[in-house]
């Protein structure tokens, strides 16, 4: 059995971004905050983890078309980017090349798509753990070979979950967390959920039915207000099937696995002011730590 980390990189990037100053800059004057800080998490997990190789999934379109067809809500309310942190994708990108770290993306599509369906091509001997802060991605989790390691504490303390580590927090296996999240709903990303469903309705009303079809299917069996109500969220609850839903079988384009260059890193580091975040992943990837 193999092992391999899959990282959604804009989930830890974003991570980084808020956990360092953006008053770490280069001689340009460009913040490298979120730079060092990913570069930190990736050694820490090879040095923890121990990996057989690292993917980094990015997004292509954050917001793609295909959901706001369905939904224009659809993260129509999130904020701007700081604007130090857009200019420091084209950074990392230089560092994980330097790296030989592999960086994927699925073309009109975002990095949860991408991760998807690596998920659904991947060998089942291969033992896959995907590092994320977004929870809708323990969809993907499915026992014995994909776990979801979820940041608590940087990636110095990470919640892995299992199928019945899934349930026990959530109350649903990974195959029903899309529709849990349908119907608790995501402020984050402007979906208001079905009216009056919080998560524990949310699990205990999957748990009778079986899924959102099977709810929609028995509202003679709820109670005339909470049938009334999902009554009237029927075109809502269709469309989160694309919006929630996962693509599985996206295009992918992928830099390929290919040796690290250390010579190369040295001088971004010296360039970008990487500092000793570039020695330490250097030294990481050789297998000195």
């Amino acid at each position: 059995m193999s092992a391999r980390l899959y990282l959604d990189a804009p989930s830890l990037v974003y991570r980084a971004f808020f956990a360092l100053p953006v008053t770490i800059v280069d001689a340009g004057g460009q913040s490298v905050n979120a730079v060092r800080g990913f570069m930190e998490m990736v050694t820490r997990l090879i040095v923890d983890r121990r990996p057989e190789s690292i993917v980094a999934v990015f997004d292509h379109d954050f917001r793609p078309a295909l959901r706001v067809k369905a939904y224009p809500g659809y993260k129509a309310e999130r904020p701007e980017d700081p604007p130090e942190l857009p200019p420091q994708f084209d950074i990392l990108t230089d560092v994980l090349e330097a790296a030989g770290i592999e960086r994927v993306e699925a073309p009109e599509l975002e990095a949860d798509d991408a991760l998807a369906t690596l998920m659904a091509r991947k060998e089942s001997s291969e033992i896959a753990a995907v590092v994320t802060g977004d929870r809708d991605l323990l969809a993907l989790v499915r026992d014995p070979d994909i776990r979801l390691l979820y940041p608590v504490r940087g990636v110095s303390e990470l919640a892995e979950f299992d199928e019945a580590g899934v349930e026990e927090k959530f109350g649903v296996p990974p195959r029903l967390y899309a529709d849990f999240a349908t119907l608790r709903g995501d402020p984050s990303d402007g979906l208001p959920g079905v009216a009056g469903i919080g998560p524990v309705r949310a699990a205990k009303l999957l748990d009778q039915y079986g899924s959102v079809d099977g709810i929609l299917e028995n509202l003679d069996g709820l109670p005339p207000k909470q049938a009334a109500v999902f009554e009237a969220a029927r075109v809502y609850l269709r469309v989160m099937r694309t919006v929630v839903g996962l693509v599985t079988d996206a295009e992918l384009r992928s830099t390929g696995v290919h040796p690290p260059d250390p010579d190369r890193l040295e001088r971004l580091a010296r360039e970008r002011n990487l500092g000793s975040s570039a020695a330490r992943l250097s030294q990481a990837l050789s297998g000195d730590r």
